[in-house]
């Protein structure tokens, strides 16, 4: 243990390692975990993810399928980023959930610095931060695409809200296409009547075989991606 943070190092290699994350493509050499661990052996969860230039919309969405997601007993996963993620992470929390926020980052602090309370809000409300890096690492750019993998890596199925075509958003659906877990993205009704960022998930329901998720009562969808995923463990 890192003790001025109470992070827990869990190498590959140990018995502790969650055996989800294990499976995908090259996973952490070692994983760096702060809070509640036992989320990693609860999990896999559903990722919720998208673009830090969210609308008011797709924000409102987030959090209703966040809200979903509890519901069934799920742990959100996202990235702590502006935007999506964090709408993700707030409408867990506001739902009476927990959730893992995937840092690209050491876990000393939480980033971007901008959503620092509500990762301390996340940690608070009985929820994980987790990394591949050590703690004094800062974030950069050449960190926040293989995070992808570890969020992926730690979910039953994804979900995209809100993205561009070309963006690190897009990377996550093609790691949850990857490790033939189920992809869903929101996409909008016919003439986009909320305003939504649809560029990205359009594209993946076109080109990747993402499951449109066009009103709540697609929502349904997720839950059988849950219980598909438990019945395999």
């Amino acid at each position: 243990m890192h003790k001025k943070f109470g992070v827990i190092a869990i190498p590959l290699n140990s018995s502790e390692y969650p055996k989800h994350l294990k499976s995908i493509a090259n996973p952490p050499a070692t994983l760096y975990a702060r809070g509640n661990l036992d989320l990693l052996y609860e999990a896999p969860g559903i990722a919720i993810v998208g673009t830090r230039n969210a609308t008011a919309n797709g924000l409102e969405i987030t959090k209703r399928v966040a809200a979903y997601a509890v519901s069934k007993g799920a742990i959100v996963v996202s990235g702590l980023a502006l935007g999506i993620d964090a709408a993700a992470h707030q409408g867990c929390l506001n739902a009476g959930g927990r959730t893992i926020a995937v840092l690209a980052s050491g876990l000393h602090i939480a980033t971007p610095r901008q959503n620092a309370g509500l990762g301390d809000a996340i940690l608070e409300s009985d929820g994980l931060w987790v990394s591949e890096h050590p703690e004094g690492t800062p974030p950069a750019r050449q960190y926040f695409v293989p995070r992808n993998r570890i969020q992926v890596g730690l979910s039953a199925c994804s979900v995209i809200i809100e993205s561009d075509v070309k963006s690190g958003t897009t990377t996550h659906a093609k790691f949850c296409v990857q490790e033939k877990h189920p992809l869903f993205a929101v996409v909008p009704q016919p003439r986009n009547p909320f305003g939504l960022n649809s560029a990205g998930p359009e594209m993946m329901v076109r080109d990747m075989g993402a499951i449109p998720l066009k009103t709540r009562n697609d929502y349904t969808l997720l839950n059988q991606a849950l219980h598909a995923s438990h019945n395999l463990n």
